[in-house]
């Protein structure tokens, strides 16, 4: 009888703490860190200090992100054991309290516009989906002034999105627990902007880590990473909720300081070396890297101004230069990190040292040592003209081509032009005004100096053997 009793005991116990709800607010939070990915996909580390009861303990976490994907939720802390979980994302709102209180009873007060005098009546909600219904004593109204006055909160109606979990404690007293979990919302992109001094043979590089929240919470004070990487996700068998529209906020730019890099598995991971503030729809700027007196090389490229082999193709259009810019990503070029994806924009100031917007290009991710070569425009002043002089079958499969090409510089001063030529199967070149260099297999490369003002023609023959 006496071990009856403190059973049912015990139960009442758990009971009552399994209704007992415990909100655990943001100010809470003791530590906080976010990692933000490649594919709109951010990992939050919350811990909060919670203040426990013996037994099975019903928990709300307010300021989760509202987007968080609820089945990716980890808890964990000493003497605690996770029983059940839900996201309320069912914020409060008008509409939302209008909602809950179809069919009940609510006050709405009238204001007399003549005499200011206020009246008060009793009121049942009939709609709320597409404008407000309310039967007022024996008369329906819709889109009512008046204001509206609701008895109380349902309990389910968050004023943030909160995570409520139902933990079990082997003692009662205040722990820290650690809550992680996956949210979509936050996206970051690397963005670089490049300075050319006048020579055109170096660049000033600042790295930007673009940041938007768009999650619907507030983080703050958090330590921020970024993977750069393509990291694997299984695409949800069911259709995902409706995201939160929200507006961009102005940029917010922060450079006190740069980044440290290192690898993670496969990826590479960046950290800021202090904490920061990301609220709920912010864009932020974050300095990724800072280098100076980059070696670089400004290249004139022409590809393939001479494309068909034929008889009868005897004159090719003129073409501009393609303009590029190429540097190499490491130490002795005072660089040497992971760079990852995103845009590089290339500035030059003019002989008033006006600084003015040259071109743009996107950059893949680049390990260290490996080179860069922005696409930036075409040369206004620097082009070619290409023109088949003479053609010779001697098979079926083998052939003897010449070409012609009449490089043009409108330029004051001399320039160097790299012009690629890709050449078919069992090629050889048999004559040529210049020396090229082979790059593979199947492609040559003349770099030819044009003088200022001036012109230069290269003249090359090629045979091609058939099998």
């Amino acid at each position: 009888m006496k071990k009856s009793l403190l059973a049912a005991a015990a139960l009442s116990v758990l009971a009552s703490n399994a209704f007992a709800e415990t909100n655990v607010p943001q100010s809470a939070v003791k530590n906080l860190s976010v990692t933000v990915y490649n594919n709109g996909l951010g990992l939050v580390k919350d811990t909060r200090g919670v203040p426990f009861e013996k037994g099975t303990n019903t928990v709300s976490f307010a300021g989760v992100s509202a987007q968080i994907q609820p089945e990716t939720a980890l808890f964990s802390g000493d003497g605690v054991r996770v029983v059940e979980q839900n996201f309320n994302f069912d914020l409060l709102n008008r509409q939302s309290l209008l909602q809950k209180f179809l069919g009940k009873q609510i006050k709405v007060v009238s204001t007399n516009p003549a005499t200011g005098a206020e009246t008060t009546e009793d009121a049942t909600v009939l709609a709320a989906d597409d404008g407000v219904v309310l039967k007022i004593g024996d008369r329906i109204e819709t889109d009512s002034k008046a204001r509206l006055i609701f008895p109380d909160v349902p309990a389910t109606l968050r004023d943030k999105p909160t995570l409520t979990v139902d933990l079990l404690s082997d003692k009662a007293g205040s722990r820290d627990v650690n809550l992680s979990y996956l949210t979509n919302g936050l996206t970051w992109r690397a963005d670089y902007v490049a300075e050319l001094n006048d020579a055109e043979d170096s660049i000033d590089l600042n790295g930007w880590v673009t940041l938007t929240n768009d999650s619907g919470a507030d983080y703050k004070n958090a330590d921020m990473q970024f993977v750069a990487g393509s990291v694997n996700r299984v695409r949800p068998m069911t259709r995902a909720r409706p995201m939160m529209m929200m507006a961009k906020a102005a940029a917010v730019y922060d450079s006190v300081s740069n980044m440290a890099e290192e690898e993670l598995m496969d990826y590479h991971l960046y950290s800021l070396g202090r904490k920061t503030d990301i609220l709920s729809n912010q864009t932020k700027q974050l300095a990724l890297l800072s280098g100076s007196n980059i070696q670089a090389r400004k290249e004139y490229r022409f590809d393939d101004i001479t494309p068909v082999y034929s008889p009868r193709q005897k004159e090719f259009d003129t073409r501009s230069a393609a303009i590029y810019l190429q540097f190499v990503n490491d130490k002795k070029s005072n660089l040497g990190m992971a760079l990852p994806a995103g845009t590089m924009r290339v500035y030059k100031a003019d002989s008033k040292q006006r600084i003015f917007f040259v071109g743009e290009d996107r950059i893949k991710h680049t390990p260290e040592n490996e080179k860069i070569k922005l696409a930036l425009g075409e040369a206004f002043d620097v082009t070619a003209k290409g023109k088949q002089t003479a053609y010779t079958q001697f098979s079926p499969k083998a052939y003897e081509a010449s070409y012609e090409i009449t490089f043009q510089n409108a330029k004051n001063v001399p320039v160097t032009v790299y012009s690629y030529q890709s050449l078919p199967d069992g090629w050889t070149i048999t004559n040529n005004s210049a020396a090229y260099t082979k790059e593979n297999a199947g492609q040559v490369l003349w770099q030819i100096t044009v003088p200022a003002k001036g012109k230069t023609v290269l003249t090359y023959t090629v045979r091609v053997k058939g099998e």
